[in-house]
Order: structure tokens, then C-alpha cells, then sequence
């Protein structure tokens, strides 16, 4: 790590970074001239002086200090996390995938594009933030001693009424608790939510008045005001509440109370904390045997049927990253999988899977696995958060596959499907399903009569990726750029297969599936009834693998129930770019409303609209639908080429008579 550093950009020149080698040393300290063997190549740029490394702000970085405190920051492991990022815009800049806490909107955040598309992210000069909070140093020394030495004033009169007759606080069931709990309960719950626990029952009354409850908003780490760091130092090196009056701070340090650089920092905070939760990740260094590629140190998790020189038929649900075929995919790559971790099990030896998740950007991501198996033993694969994630108990069920929640960038969430007697059994989810599109592809990996699973779990490592220049950071985090492949933080690929004695010859295909299972859908997998068609596809295996997602719409609701209520369909474009679906009921869910998601381009902006009047009202429904695709060439490799696109399309409608039923 370098000194804070000095950066310059002399117009069309390439930018220059230059910082002092000692940590302790500024750019502008006295006598020091900035010297070009000082100069490093900083984020896409090459090496200069036989040196690369990233910026961060110096502020950002203190902030990062405080969060982490009072361990270190492991320079080596953060130089890789950074390092497994990609690099976007026109300044080459790590690409986090979040809007800075609100200082940008995206498209995806407007509803005109889905989160796997290229997500074009823009100042928004409309949200009314002052543009000089943004720049405000979030240190801010000034503005936090005058808050912590002022004078607590008397705060606003709270006036709590509640209704209710004598027995219903009677039958409340925390009277029955000692004061002291209830203040510890209120202590882990949201403000909101203790604050409404009063509302809903008197034992929480006394809570309003409690320094201790009020001191807890403090805390470390997530709490609200945790970002106010030198009042939790405070708060720490008292070992309980001192005197200060916590309810006033809290009250004093609301939105509209705070200046320009304490606004700045509870923005940054956030953004800081999933930084330092992904420092704080283990990485498990699985051992395998060489002979077979899977664990081996392993009781249940270990290569049960013998060495094999087959290869399992893996079904792979990815991020998006480059596969080994020849299609074309239209997604710019925003994964990569350079470590890969195999294990095998018979399917009735594991009893229980739990996940490590992280957060970043607002979503979560899997960032490893650990299997218990019958016998007690654990083997924890990927990365390790200590008391992150949740876990699943299989109750002596047998395995048969995974539900999958997958994004661009990796895997969000899984589920197990397991079979125990008759039916089939799907458990909760394991990290969080709506942060990406989900896939039934590897539900049933293994039937009846297979003994063992295979799993291939792929995790982000990524080399660094050069560009001519880059933007503005003022503080270099420098580190000599080694031949090797780097660690990142999260799950992108979950590969499962069933595994075969080395005598029983592999089947070609061991089990019949369809689209509906096989592909990756936005917003759910679709459920059996809906007729999904299959044969309108020309070729329905580019979206049996690889991240290729299929998006539908039920814009006529479970069971109809919207359809007496669509008015118009509009098709978008001679070349259908888009179809809008309008309603006389504006409590229509939005996303009913437009299919696929597509802004217009500037040069599309004159496109042709044709409307369809539907009278919904008076029970005029679509019962037909005719299209004509066209073929884009009949050589070539692209996805395009081999789907075609829609050119002409026809609706036809009839009136609903009383008898007619429609789902």
C-alpha cells in the first residue's frame, strides 16, 4: 500500500498516478516532488515502473479501516477481490454493480431493461440531492465534534394513544416478561419496529425512555447509526451507556439534521460494510485426489464408486462467462471461473447444507457451501462467512437435485429437491431468490436407482485486463501485479451429475427434460399448466445451457382476472421492438403492463405504433395469435441468425360469452 497520492489528467493525455512508496506519506508533503518513478499503472492501465495496482479515495479507505477494526485490512486479499471485478464505462473503472448509493440510476432500476442486460448507469440530476453533499468529505471531523459536544435539548413531546379494552392487555403475552427483556428484545429490532411493538403492546412502553435501547442504534457494524463510528467508540470504551443522552443523539442525527459530510458518509457507509464483509471470507482449499478429480479426505464425500475415466454429463446453471461453444451470445461477460471444486456423495449420506452469502450491490450471492453428512463429518466448500446464511436439514430424505437462482454475475440462491417415500420434497431457499432469474435445470439429476451425486462448484477468480487510461481516485492501493490467477468472493457456477460406477457405462441422456426445466427464467419458472409452446422455437437448445434467459409475461393474470380490463395492445416498431398492454385499472401490476422491457433508442423514437382495441370491459378476449418469423441467414454462428425475429403478427379476438372459462 502506498502513500495518498496524486492524481492528474493533462487533458487528452493519458491520467497519471503518483504516490509516495511509504503508507505514511502524503503527496503533498513537504519537500516531496512527486517524482515519475513514483508514477504506477492504476486499475486497466499497464504496469509503469514495473508496478500496478487500484485507487480507492482516502476517505473510503479510513472508512474501511474503522469498519474492519480492530483487525487489519489484508492487503493481499483485497488487491484479489478488486482484481475479480470487471472493468466498465469509458473510465475503466471497477464495475460494483451498485448506484453509489444513490448518486446514479441504472436501467434496470427504471423498468427499461432486465438486470442481465447491459446496465448503462447515469447522474441523476432529477433526485434533488445538492450536488456538494456528494463531494462533502465524509470524515467530516468538524461536524462530529459539534454534534457529540452539544448540549442535548429537550426533544419534541411523544404522544402514544392506543385502543383497546382492559382483557386485550391482558392477553398480551410479553406482560408475563420482565422489563429488562423487553429492552433486550427491543435492542435487536429495527427503530420501526420497536417503536410499533409499543403500539401493539404496553410490556414495550418503556422502551421510548431507555438509554440503553437508544445507545443500541450505535452498534457496530449494521445498525443505523453506526456510521456515526466515534460515538460507538465512545459507547465501546465505556462498556455500557455513559452518560450521554442516546435519544437525543439519535433524534440530532436524522436526515434533515445532518451536514453536507456526515450526509456524504451514511451514503458511503453502506457501500463500505459490503466491502468489508467480503474481507472477511475464508477460502476452503478442498484437497482432491489426482486420479479422480473429486474430494477424497472426505468419510461420505468421496469418490464412493471408484476411479473413472468418464466424464459425469454435467448440467450447469452459470453466470454469464464465456462458454467453450461457438454461439454467439449477446451479453456482455460479467463472470469469470477459474476454480473449480468437484466432490461426490451418495445421495442418502448428506443430512444437512448450509450457505455462506454475501452482499453486494444490494443483492446476494452465494459464496460457499457446507455439507454435514450422516456421520457427523462437514466439508465446507468456496468461501466461509462466520454467522452468514442460513442452512437446510434433508430429515433422512434422499437427494435429487437443485433448484437454482442465477444472475450474470453468479449464484443468488439454491433450493434442494429431495424425495423421502412418495412425494418429492422442495425446501426453502438458501440466499435470496428475486435477485436473479430461476432454473429447474439441475432438479433432477439422480432417480430411484442412483447411489451417489457428483458436484462441480465454480467459483470467481480473475486475471487482471488492461486499458489506456482511467479516470480520477486520489489514493493508490499498489501491488506488484504476480503471474497468477486471483480469489474473489462468490459462487458462478453449480454443476451437478449422477456418478456411475466405473463398470456401468454412462447413459447418453439419463433423463428426458423439457424447456420448461431446463432454461433459465425471468421472473419464475413457469408453472405446468401454461402451454409454453416448445415448437415455435427454432432451436431450443441454445437455452438448455449457458446463461441465456427465457422472460415471459401473464399479462392477463392467474385465471384471467385481468383481462376485463385491457383496453389496447400496442406493437412497437415495424420490426416489433416492443408490445405494450394497457388497462383501465391502474392497480394492474406494472409489470403487466410491457413486454419485452426496451427503451427506445433516440433513432427509434419515430418508430410506427400499431394499437389493437381490445373492449375487455364487455368481454372481447384475443383467442388467436398468428406471427411470421424471418430467418436472419442461414450460415453463420449467431443467436440471431438461428431464431430469427418476429416481422408480422396478427390478433384476432371473439366476445367472451357467460359460459366460457379461461385460464
Amino acid at each position: 500500500m502506498t502513500g495518498v497520492g496524486r492524481y492528474s489528467h493533462p487533458g487528452a493525455g493519458a491520467p497519471t498516478f503518483v504516490a509516495p512508496p511509504n503508507p505514511a506519506a502524503r503527496w503533498d508533503d513537504p519537500g516531496y516532488g512527486n517524482p515519475e518513478e513514483h508514477q504506477f499503472g492504476v486499475m486497466t492501465q499497464p504496469e509503469i515502473n514495473n508496478r500496478h495496482g487500484f485507487a480507492v479515495h482516502d476517505a473510503c479507505w479510513s472508512l474501511l479501516t474503522h469498519i474492519y477494526a480492530p483487525r487489519e485490512i489484508p492487503h493481499a486479499r483485497f488487491f484479489d477481490i478488486l482484481s475479480s471485478f470487471p472493468m466498465t464505462g469509458p473510465a475503466n473503472c471497477i464495475d460494483w454493480g451498485h448506484d453509489y448509493g444513490g448518486l446514479y440510476r441504472s436501467k434496470t432500476s427504471l423498468k427499461v431493461c432486465f438486470p442481465w442486460e447491459e446496465d448503462n448507469r447515469f447522474v441523476d440530476r432529477d433526485l434533488g440531492y445538492p450536488q456538494f453533499k456528494y463531494d462533502a468529505n465524509p470524515l467530516a471531523f468538524d461536524e462530529v465534534q459539534e454534534i457529540l459536544s452539544e448540549t442535548p435539548q429537550a426533544l419534541p413531546p411523544w404522544n402514544l394513544v392506543l385502543a383497546g379494552t382492559k382483557s386485550s392487555f391482558v392477553e398480551d403475552p410479553f406482560h408475563l416478561l420482565p422489563e429488562e427483556l423487553c429492552d433486550a428484545i427491543a435492542a435487536h429490532l429495527p427503530t420501526r419496529d420497536a417503536l410499533n411493538a409499543r403500539l401493539a403492546s404496553r410490556s414495550f412502553w418503556p422502551m421510548f425512555h431507555s438509554q440503553p435501547f437508544w445507545a443500541s442504534r450505535f452498534r457496530r457494524n449494521h445498525w443505523e447509526r453506526s456510521w456515526l463510528f466515534e460515538a460507538t467508540q465512545e459507547l465501546e470504551a465505556t462498556g455500557g451507556v455513559g452518560r450521554r443522552d442516546w435519544r437525543w443523539l439519535y433524534h440530532r442525527t436524522a436526515n434533515a439534521r445532518l451536514g453536507p459530510g456526515l450526509w456524504n458518509r451514511k451514503r458511503i457507509w453502506p457501500l463500505v460494510q459490503d466491502v468489508a464483509g467480503i474481507l472477511h471470507l475464508s477460502w476452503n482449499e478442498v484437497p482432491f485426489n489426482t486420479a479422480t478429480g473429486f474430494v477424497e479426505r472426505f468419510t461420505s464425500l468421496r469418490p464412493v464408486l471408484g476411479e473413472t475415466t468418464s466424464e459425469p454429463l454435467w448440467a450447469t446453471a452459470r453466470g454469464n462467462m464465456k462458454g467453450s461453444g461457438t454461439d454467439f451470445n449477446p451479453l456482455t461477460e460479467s463472470c469469470k471461473c477459474d476454480k473449480v471444486q468437484r466432490l461426490v456423495f451418495p445421495v442418502n449420506s448428506i443430512s444437512e447444507i448450509a450457505a455462506s452469502t454475501v452482499h453486494l450491490s444490494g443483492a446476494v450471492y452465494i459464496a460457499g457451501l457446507s455439507l454435514t453428512a450422516t456421520n457427523g463429518e462437514v466439508l465446507h466448500v468456496g468461501y466461509t462467512a462466520a454467522g452468514s446464511g442460513s442452512r437446510i436439514r434433508l430429515e433422512k430424505a434422499s437427494l435429487m437435485g437443485f433448484n437454482l437462482a442465477v444472475g450474470p454475475s453468479g449464484i443468488h440462491a439454491l433450493q434442494t429437491v429431495s424425495w423421502r417415500d412418495e412425494p418429492t420434497q422442495v425446501s426453502a431457499w438458501l440466499g435470496r431468490p428475486n435477485d436473479g432469474p430461476k432454473t429447474q435445470r439441475l432438479s433432477a439429476i439422480v432417480g430411484p436407482n442412483d447411489r451417489a451425486m457428483a458436484l462441480k462448484l465454480g467459483f470467481d477468480v480473475s486475471p487482471i485486463r488492461y486499458s489506456a487510461w482511467l479516470s480520477f481516485l486520489p489514493l493508490l492501493i499498489a501491488s506488484r501485479l504476480e503471474k497468477k490467477k486471483l480469489q474473489g468472493f462468490r459462487m458462478v457456477s453449480f454443476g451437478a451429475a449422477p456418478h456411475f460406477e466405473p463398470h456401468i457405462p454412462v447413459p447418453h441422456e439419463t433423463i428426458n427434460r423439457n424447456l420448461r426445466q431446463l432454461a433459465i427464467w425471468d421472473p419464475d419458472v413457469p408453472s405446468p399448466t401454461l402451454d409454453l409452446n416448445e415448437s415455435f422455437l427454432v432451436t431450443p437448445e441454445l437455452y438448455t445451457s449457458g446463461f441465456r434467459p427465457l422472460f415471459w409475461t401473464w399479462f392477463g393474470g392467474p385465471r384471467g382476472i385481468h383481462l376485463s380490463n385491457l383496453v389496447k395492445i400496442t406493437i412497437v416498431g415495424l420490426a416489433i421492438l416492443r408490445v405494450d398492454f394497457t388497462f383501465d385499472n391502474p392497480k394492474v401490476p406494472a409489470e403487466r403492463h410491457q413486454f419485452p422491457r426496451r427503451e427506445l433508442d433516440s433513432d427509434e423514437q419515430g418508430s410506427k405504433m400499431i394499437e389493437f382495441t381490445i373492449d375487455g370491459p364487455q368481454g372481447e378476449l384475443i383467442n388467436k395469435i398468428e406471427i411470421v418469423k424471418q430467418l436472419l441467414g442461414s450460415k453463420g454462428d449467431g443467436w440471431g441468425q438461428k431464431e430469427g425475429c418476429i416481422t408480422w403478427l396478427k390478433v384476432s379476438s371473439q366476445i367472451r360469452s357467460s359460459d366460457d372459462v379461461f385460464y
